[in-house]
């Protein structure tokens, strides 16, 4: 096993992907950028994971989306908000060992400690301005971010 080291967080922009509004983060386990073009699959699954509409009763339209580069293997995390107050997260893989390409997360693959800081964050953001705010405030969800502020990572045009 090996110690844990923090791992830096970056968020890049908020994702607009077929009426939803996705924050996007990446994590790297060696700190350096992700190669968005490594995460072209996962973010693909991405869109076939969120449910439609985005906006509909008991959901905003709103979520994020961590790209995550580790050691060995690669995470893509989507998590939206739902039914008012739930966290619908699906996790996709891919591993430099199977050759699979990107996949569905399986067995014992899930989140790790490094995204529950992102998703932490996404909750606290969550509820001091959508289910705590009068009214609930999408724009102000989508302002509020956790870690340093990377560069633009994928053109609109995607």
């Amino acid at each position: 096993m090996k110690a844990y080291r923090p791992r830096s967080v970056r968020f890049h922009q908020v994702l607009g992907l077929d009426g939803w509004r996705l924050k996007l983060y990446s994590i790297s386990c060696d700190g350096s950028e992700v190669d968005w073009a490594n995460f072209d699959g996962g973010l693909a699954l991405v869109r076939s994971a969120l449910p439609e509409p985005a906006p509909d009763a008991g959901r905003p339209g709103v979520g994020f989306i961590i790209a995550h580069h580790g050691d060995g293997i690669d995470y893509t995390v989507v998590s939206w908000w739902d039914r008012e107050n739930e966290l619908p997260t699906h996790v996709f893989a891919l591993s430099e060992a199977d050759g699979k390409g990107w996949r569905p997360a399986s067995g014992g693959e899930s989140f790790c400690v490094w995204d529950l800081e992102v998703i932490w964050a996404e909750r606290e953001a969550y509820i001091q301005t959508y289910l705590a705010g009068e009214p609930p405030d999408a724009a102000g969800y989508l302002a509020r971010h956790v870690g340093e502020v990377g560069p633009i990572a994928i053109q609109p045009s995607r």
